[in-house]
């Protein structure tokens, strides 16, 4: 019998029609198993929720009521110019935020929050508010110090600069548990700032006008030396200033030499225009008496009267007064020679003294071209002392300037409103801080779940479970609360209507389909690891298999740990135990229970080596005797894990069922109980999802309407309800 086994056994094993491929993960991000997280850890969010809202509430009632005392600025980019000054300016203008940016660094600045403190004494103060405690906490931890430091630091945490939107307005606000003094401290914060600024800009009048006058007697001092080196230099080298153009010796005498030549070369011109008039005889003798005009009276006298005679003659033509114009005309050639000869030596004269001029002239301009490094000289002295002059110039009116603006200077901080006492509290806010709690728990607690998730490996998705172990489920048994051990283990018989014996007959039915070529099929059903319901199950199962007419022989082969003889009510010593030990026959030993058609092979006396005797020739004898006379051999093994009891029996059977407990067996266990089952050859047929809560998502993939067949159930004590809410989180 044992040769037909092992075909059997191997078409068991090959018998599966099942495609894992099929049920491949989807690659892309699942909704719904995203909502089913959420929906199966509603219990973890709902309690994280819960005590950050709790929690929120209390600190909300606990704690001490802080005011916000709140001061209105108005900060101009520029203030007004009274003076046009701009180096007194705001500084670089380029960037907007970039100013408004500085002007709220200066108010949280600590040198402000010095003056504040300094002004109020808030040393003193500060002990009759909110602040108390840390300001004590400050004090504990630093020297004396530190401790300006210290209440610099705790002025400036509750101190916040915001600017008004849309604006130039800029809120400064305190907060303190005294409404008073947040009032006061926000007052005094916003007037410190506008005096500082005032100050500020004041300095830089002051500084600005400091350094001018510096400037000034700088310049008035090397004016006065450039001055003095123009002067010493001008009398070293003899240089005057002729029409506010300076010269020296050589050059004033070049130029009245050129002057004077100018004169002698026009009076020689003239001399020697007359002198060729005078010498030609050609010309009429009134044209000669002309050239000489003023300069001969006695010419010209007798030119007018030779005119009268020449004009009395035309009217009356007398021979005595021919005879007096020809003398008269004698006389006037006579005086007309005399002056050619006395202008021919002028003009001699002229010649020569135009020589001399020219030799005087030529002399002079060698003397000049000596002298002309010596005027560069005094023209560059003569430049340092025109720069010096208008640096000295500019410098006093920007002096006075400078003075004026002094007295004028206008701020660019404006204070619109002061700080008024604050009438209601703003922190805490009950509302806000609910809202914020409830925010907040929400947050952690979906981030606890996802979290409590990801942590969590054991098996809970059906698809998953396939896919992992490439088994099929061939059924799912429901979660049944408040029902005994012994009432589990006949449930199928007991309730026939009840969700785990429908359960047990979908499984039943699964097993059929899978063993056809099987004329007694050997079932071992086996788990990872304890207390995954594979008693339970090997017990229902054989229920189901007994109310279906079969002679069921049910083998309690946990020789460690066996307890069907407790759940069916059967009273036993002796069993398998004692008859591999070869101490009975089988036939004594295999007893009846309550239950028609199902029979009971108890485990006996605990021995040493329950291995060793499972693995004995014994055991294949026994159930090749037992299928002669029982349709379906169900066997309880124990833990695949740490054991080789249950590989040595899942190698005899010809089906071995894996029972599985949901959210209690993890992955990694699992795939290491299968890894050590194919290595043994067992032929496996699927597995058992036992104990599947139906209300947290896992099972929707299952339906639910043959599960619904008896609504009644024992309710669980108010203790265990806790107890499996707390598992469950």
């Amino acid at each position: 019998m044992q040769n037909d086994k092992r075909p059997t056994s191997q078409q068991a094993q090959r018998s599966p029609a099942y495609a894992p491929d099929l049920l491949k993960a989807a690659d892309t991000l699942d909704l719904r198993e995203f909502g089913r997280t959420l929906f199966r850890r509603r219990r973890m969010i709902l309690l994280v929720t819960s005590i950050i809202i709790l929690l929120a509430l209390l600190i909300t009632l606990f704690s001490k009521p802080v005011y916000r005392a709140t001061a209105t600025l108005q900060i101009e980019r520029e203030s007004t110019k009274v003076v046009n000054i701009d180096f007194l300016g705001a500084g670089d203008i380029r960037d907007t935020r970039d100013f408004y940016q500085t002007q709220f660094e200066l108010i949280r600045s600590r040198a402000l929050a010095s003056q504040v403190i300094t002004s109020l004494k808030l040393e003193e103060k500060l002990a009759s508010t909110s602040l108390l405690s840390q300001f004590k906490a400050w004090f504990s931890t630093t020297d004396a110090s530190n401790k300006q430091t210290a209440i610099e630091d705790l002025l400036l945490e509750n101190l916040t600069v915001e600017p008004v939107k849309n604006s130039r307005l800029v809120a400064v606000s305190y907060t303190s548990s005294d409404a008073t003094q947040a009032a006061e401290i926000a007052n005094a914060v916003v007037s410190t700032f506008k005096n500082m600024n005032t100050d500020r800009r004041l300095s830089a009048t002051t500084d600005a006008e400091n350094y001018l006058d510096k400037t000034v007697q700088e310049t008035k001092a090397r004016l006065d030396k450039s001055e003095q080196r123009l002067n010493q230099y001008a009398r070293d080298h003899e240089i005057f200033q002729l029409d506010d153009e300076e010269s020296t010796t050589s050059s004033k005498a070049l130029k009245e030499l050129s002057e004077e030549l100018i004169q002698v070369q026009k009076q020689r011109i003239e001399q020697e225009s007359k002198h060729d008039i005078l010498a030609d005889k050609n010309r009429p003798l009134a044209d000669r008496v002309g050239v000489l005009d003023k300069d001969a009276p006695y010419l010209q006298a007798l030119g007018q009267k030779l005119d009268k005679l020449k004009a009395q003659q035309e009217k009356q033509p007398i021979a005595n007064i021919a005879e007096q114009i020809k003398k008269l005309e004698t006389d006037i050639e006579i005086e007309v020679a005399a002056k050619g000869d006395s202008l021919k030596g002028e003009l001699e004269a002229a010649k020569r003294k135009e020589d001399l001029i020219r030799e005087g002239i030529s002399k002079a301009k060698t003397e000049a071209m000596q002298e002309q490094d010596t005027t560069i000289a005094y023209s560059t002295l003569k430049r340092e002392v025109t720069t010096n002059q208008e640096l000295y110039q500019n410098l006093q009116q920007r002096l006075k300037e400078v003075n004026i603006a002094g007295g004028v200077a206008a701020n660019n901080i404006a204070v619109i409103d002061p700080a008024q006492t604050p009438l209601k509290k703003f922190k805490p806010n009950l509302s806000s801080n609910l809202l914020f709690g409830t925010l907040l728990g929400l947050l952690l607690g979906i981030s606890a779940a996802f979290m409590r998730e990801f942590l969590d490996d054991t098996v809970k998705d059906i698809n998953e479970l396939e896919r992992t172990t490439q088994l099929p489920v061939l059924g799912v048994m429901a979660e049944t609360a408040g029902t005994t051990a012994a009432q589990l283990a006949t449930s199928t018989l007991s309730k026939p209507r009840s969700a785990i014996a429908e359960a047990f007959r979908s499984l039943r039915t699964s097993l059929r389909f899978l063993q056809q070529t099987d004329t007694t099929p050997l079932i071992v059903v086996t788990s990872a690891s304890p207390n995954e319901g594979k008693t339970t199950t090997a017990s229902n199962l054989a229920c189901a298999y007994a109310s279906a007419g079969n002679r069921v022989l049910l083998v309690d082969a946990d020789l460690r740990n066996p307890s069907l003889h407790k759940t069916l009510g059967i009273h036993a010593s002796k069993g398998l135990a004692n008859y591999l030990s070869g101490a009975l026959d089988s036939r004594d030993l295999i007893q009846m229970t309550d239950i028609p058609n199902l029979y009971l092979l108890p485990a006996g006396t605990l021995p040493d080596d329950p291995a060793e005797l499972l693995s004995s020739p014994h055991m294949q004898t026994l159930l090749d005797s037992v299928k002669r006379d029982f349709d379906q051999i169900i066997i309880d093994s124990p833990p695949v894990l740490g054991l080789a009891d249950a590989l040595i029996l899942a190698e005899l059977s010809s089906a071995t069922l894996l029972t599985v407990r949901a959210e209690y067996t993890r992955m990694a266990t699992l795939q290491n109980a299968l890894t050590r089952l194919r290595r043994a050859n067992a032929p496996l047929t699927g597995i058992l999802l036992n104990r599947v809560d139906l209300d947290n998502g896992y099972g929707n993939d299952y339906g639910g309407y043959v599960y619904q067949a008896e609504d009644h159930q024992t309710k669980p004590s108010t203790g265990g309800k806790w107890l499996a809410a707390l598992k469950k989180l």
